[in-house]
């Protein structure tokens, strides 16, 4: 799996930039129709983007495109042109579609218009220019008569399309408003201080960063799973379309919304991009009814090319996939789960060979963690995030005594962070280690310690300093030690795998120290980028699941809240390969894990928000599986890291608002 531009796309792009940024519009005075309706055909007729589709090009080409026309507000009819000719093929005219017949909505200069009805598609005159809410862009009159006829095409495939399109559009244009809106609250200020610093605004832009690129992420990957004609393709589209409207239209509110009054007005373009993504949403295409109960797509058969995007599986990828999936089938004990797993090879497979590890990319782990869930067989231990950290930071020694038995299952671990006053924020924790000869002595309380209650070691983040960051280092040692004392933690729905550990005089050796005194932040950043991952621990499938059963019952199928919670699935799925990437890799910036984090939280509880409203008698009982689910979705906006303290890394470390 590569979900990441190659050389070749991303020239691509570079192209249609310069393209776009040549023929796009940075005021209200270069709005249609003062545009050059000759020189933006010229340019697309030049530069063969007209004919990339007939060049070998692919539908993920013209979603790249796509993008960018929107990201400039470009009137050049790239979307009109390249629509029009899925239906007619190579042609030499201005021409450019109407998804309804009777409008070209892209249509700068055109001279005819093609439209598809009944698996053909058909040409016809132009009438004249047409009024609309959109701005940017030149819309015209289908001809009622002098229609021609002309050959049959796959009309399904043609409205996927489509939608991908017009959604790249509200994704190309929605970040850009958000750019703009970043900028512009960067510099304006209120009350002394920029407004970006204000924390409301920063969530606010936080939270429409996030939709937006987990909607550039869906549409992309749709766009691939099309041009492949990958299983549930068409519904991926839908699905993908579904997200980029939310999100490029919210992304559009919100950047005018921080531009203040300025954005109400007809000085700024932000009510334009607001326009444009109101219309890309009235032009999309509905959706049949039975792509509306069409599976969560999964990772598409085959094996993946050497070069650009591919959500196949490489040889190494389809090797581990095979393997696994030849060793369930073999319906294996899931008692002592974490040994058999173990012993069949299949923990801790990214880890490096002499930590431990098979050495294999970080893929593998979320084919492992892919298989296991879509199976129904139990997740893999949770201890990635622990043994990477210990193999990373450790010394030879730490490596040699603590990663075998954390692979093999016969020691079990806990991670000792949050604490009753430091949940999210960590910098403020009170856990103090004091040096003492060849001992630390520890003093203080953590909580919310997932599985502290049947684990025998625990990786420990403390206090050896002052400093906020730079006064953290990390302890490992044994929770049998004298002065630890761990207390089960019963939820409100029944479950017991938090506990609070508490430490008094707790004396370990220095040799406890896991990389060097005052690297404990780095190590917490480095681990907890880790545990964010929803691939890693098994989400995606989990969700899945529970998606099919949803989307499988004639009752709950067709419903609004049901039918975005799976389209948000999907997204989540494709950001998640856009992380997995990045760290196979080495491109990977730990800040963007939040965006991971917020996105599964998202689609959590969505998703059981929904099941449990699909559940007639959910509630007619003290408990039932699915206000279960339900009630541990509200707390996912706190473990792995608090939702808001989640947008504040988003905003301040990946779109570079002032810290307050």
């Amino acid at each position: 799996m590569r979900a990441q531009l190659g050389e070749l796309e991303t020239a691509l792009v570079d192209l249609a930039h310069s393209i776009a940024s040549d023929t796009g519009v940075s005021s209200i005075e270069g709005l249609p129709p003062l545009v050059d309706s000759d020189k933006a055909w010229a340019a697309l007729e030049s530069s063969g983007l007209l004919t990339l589709r007939a060049d070998g090009g692919t539908v993920l080409d013209l979603v790249l495109c796509a993008e960018q026309f929107a990201s400039t507000l470009s009137a050049t009819p790239f979307l009109g042109a390249s629509l029009a000719r899925e239906l007619v093929g190579t042609s030499d005219d201005r021409i450019v579609v109407s998804l309804d017949g009777m409008s070209a909505p892209d249509a700068l200069g055109a001279t005819s218009i093609a439209f598809v009805r009944a698996g053909h598609a058909h040409v016809t005159g132009v009438e004249g220019e047409l009024p609309t809410a959109d701005r940017s862009r030149v819309s015209i009159r289908a001809s009622a008569s002098d229609v021609t006829s002309l050959a049959t095409v796959d009309e399904q495939t043609f409205l996927a399309i489509a939608k991908l399109l017009l959604s790249a559009d509200l994704v190309g244009n929605g970040i850009a408003a958000l750019t703009d809106a970043v900028a512009y609250a960067n510099e304006r200020q209120q009350f002394g201080v920029p407004i970006g610093s204000f924390q409301a605004l920063q969530h606010l832009l936080a939270d429409a960063w996030v939709a937006v690129i987990a909607a550039r992420n869906a549409v992309r990957s749709a766009a691939w799973r099309v041009e492949h004609n990958a299983s549930g393709a068409k519904a991926s589209a839908a699905r993908a379309a579904t997200v980029a409207a939310e999100a490029g239209i919210t992304a559009c509110e919100v950047a005018t919304q921080a531009l203040g009054g300025i954005g109400h007005t007809w000085e700024h373009l932000m009510s334009v991009r607001l326009r444009r993504a109101l219309v890309n949403r009235s032009l999309l295409p509905a959706t049949a009814p039975e792509l509306l109960r069409a599976p969560i797509a999964t990772t598409p058969t085959g094996s993946a090319e050497p070069d650009g995007f591919d959500l196949r599986d490489d040889h190494i990828e389809a090797s581990v996939r095979a393997r696994l999936r030849s060793w369930l089938a073999t319906k294996p004990s899931t008692e002592n789960w974490h040994a058999q797993l173990a012993a069949a090879g299949f923990v801790g497979v990214s880890m490096p060979v002499d930590a431990g590890g098979a050495g294999l990319p970080v893929t593998c782990e979320a084919i492992v963690s892919e298989e296991l869930g879509d199976g129904d067989f139990p997740p893999p231990p949770a201890i990635a995030h622990l043994a990477h950290a210990i193999a990373e930071f450790g010394t030879l020694e730490q490596r040699e005594v603590h990663l075998a038995h954390m692979l093999d299952g016969s020691a079990r671990w806990c991670q000792g962070f949050s604490e009753p006053g430091a949940g999210s924020d960590l910098a403020s924790l009170r856990t103090r280690a004091i040096a003492e000869g060849d001992d630390y002595v520890i003093n203080g309380r953590k909580i919310w310690t997932s599985e502290a209650a049947q684990a025998e070691w625990i990786l420990l983040l403390c206090r050896t300093g002052d400093h906020p960051h730079r006064g953290l280092s990390v302890l490992l040692f044994p929770l049998a030690t004298p002065g630890v004392e761990v207390s089960t933690i019963v939820t409100a729905w029944g479950s017991d795998e938090f506990a609070e550990v508490s430490f008094q005089d707790v004396r370990v050796p220095r040799s406890a120290l896991l990389g060097v005194e005052g690297q404990g932040w780095e190590i917490a950043m480095s681990l907890l980028a880790i545990e964010r991952g929803p691939a890693d621990i098994g989400w995606i499938s989990r969700f899945r699941r529970t998606a099919h059963a949803l989307l499988t019952t004639p009752e709950s199928f067709g419903r609004d809240d049901v039918q975005r919670a799976a389209a948000w699935i999907e997204a989540l799925d494709a950001t998640v390969a856009v992380t997995l990437t990045q760290r196979r890799n080495g491109t990977f910036d730990p800040s963007t894990g939040s965006i991971d984090k917020l996105l599964m939280t998202k689609v959590d509880q969505l998703l059981h928000t929904a099941a449990l409203q699909s559940a007639p008698n959910a509630l007619a009982t003290q408990t039932s599986q699915e206000l279960e689910r339900y009630l541990w979705a509200r707390a996912a906006s706190v473990f792995g890291g608090t939702s808001q303290i989640q947008r504040n890394i988003v905003a301040q470390r990946v779109l570079g608002l002032p810290r307050p």
